[in-house]
């Protein structure tokens, strides 16, 4: 482009940014394709001065400018188309119809995403692992690549002009509306395929099983959603693949429970450990422990071994492991344990419910 930048936009050398960015939201708008369906030389002017607002707005770039006239390679002032669409998103809310790889640019469809739910188990959650799962997906086509087509060749679409949207005007109450709406001769890519993929049809996909194996977070709760970007279905036609979103669901532990960052068992002992005390191996994710309970312990008494608990899920520490004692009342006792129970009750002044019997030959040493 031989014009000069400034007379682009209609400012001065020495325009403001808020002067340079008023200047280029009223010419944009003016020359808008949308306001000049039909019109390349307002297209033109359109592309024009969105490029001179690229490099005007940028101060690297338009002292550059400033200097030598040009900026980039090979005394071309631009870069590239690729910052209009960014351009016309940031002053007017929306997607430029004409989509990022210029004004004659495809519309690709993006692949789908899937959701899975995947379980694991809570020493998973405290230790890491990695978890394995099979999806049936839309892959690209091993034959075209991707392309839909079977010797890579298309043609660009006449019914859009390789746009891949047409404009249509209603008129309203309030005016002429024009809206835009998907080609449905080429369906958004802007180029026909001459001669469709005879293993995909043309789509550019094919269903097939792919095996995935990730890592699993150290400290991800049930509910917890983790999400695999670009590793989902691929898009029709060479389009991005979509994400998988892996909502993970922690397997009950037969023994430890959790709460928060803690993890809690409510251990059984017997009465005689819990009067007498006892030390104990206890088995812990991170190896066995010991375990030290004091002579006279109650049920709800509880142990804590700090550090031991489920990580913090993307930070550094992990909680406490805590070990709650529930006392074991024994069952089916003997004739001679129950003896020994009740002498004992007797000692500790306890009243109990019945007595057992003596024998005559006790009566007769008495």
């Amino acid at each position: 482009m031989e014009h000069d930048l400034y007379d682009l936009l209609g400012v001065s050398r020495t325009a403001s940014l808020a002067e340079i960015k008023k200047a280029y939201r009223e010419l944009a708008r003016k020359f808008h394709p949308d306001a000049n369906p039909n019109d390349a030389a307002a297209e033109k002017k359109f592309k024009d001065i969105a490029m001179a607002y690229e490099i005007l707005s940028d101060d690297e770039k338009r002292s550059q400018y400033d200097q030598f006239g040009a900026v980039g390679s090979a005394g071309s002032p631009f870069q590239g188309a690729g910052g209009i669409s960014d351009i016309f998103e940031a002053f007017f809310g929306g997607q430029s119809p004409f989509g990022s790889s210029g004004f004659r640019g495809q519309q690709r469809n993006s692949g789908e995403d899937v959701e899975i739910t995947l379980k694991i188990t809570l020493e998973e959650v405290v230790n890491g692992g990695e978890a394995e799962f099979t999806l049936e997906l839309a892959l690209q086509c091993e034959t075209c690549t991707g392309s839909g087509s079977q010797n890579g060749e298309s043609e660009l679409c006449g019914q859009c002009d390789g746009h891949g949207q047409l404009q249509q005007v209603r008129q309203s109450i309030l005016g002429q509306i024009m809206s835009t709406t998907v080609c449905p001769s080429c369906q958004g890519f802007g180029t026909l395929i001459i001669d469709p993929c005879s293993s995909c049809g043309g789509s550019g996909v094919e269903k097939a099983e792919k095996s995935f194996s990730i890592e699993v977070p150290k400290g991800v709760d049930s509910g917890i959603t983790q999400r695999l970007s670009g590793m989902g279905p691929a898009g029709p036609r060479g389009g991005a693949s979509g994400d998988i979103h892996v909502r993970y669901v922690v397997e009950q532990h037969s023994r430890f429970s959790r709460n928060g960052e803690n993890l809690i068992e409510q251990l059984w002992i017997p009465v005689t450990s819990a009067a007498l005390g006892a030390e104990i191996e206890y088995e812990t994710f991170d190896g066995m422990q010991k375990l030290k309970i004091p002579a006279g312990s109650r049920t709800g008494d509880k142990f804590r071994y700090s550090g031991l608990g489920v990580p913090r899920l993307q930070r550094r520490g992990r909680g406490d492991l805590i070990v709650e004692i529930v006392i074991d009342t024994p069952q089916n006792l003997s004739k001679a344990s129950k003896r020994l129970m009740i002498e004992l009750a007797e000692e500790l002044g306890e009243t109990i419910e019945e007595k057992p019997k003596r024998s005559r030959k006790s009566k007769q040493n008495e």
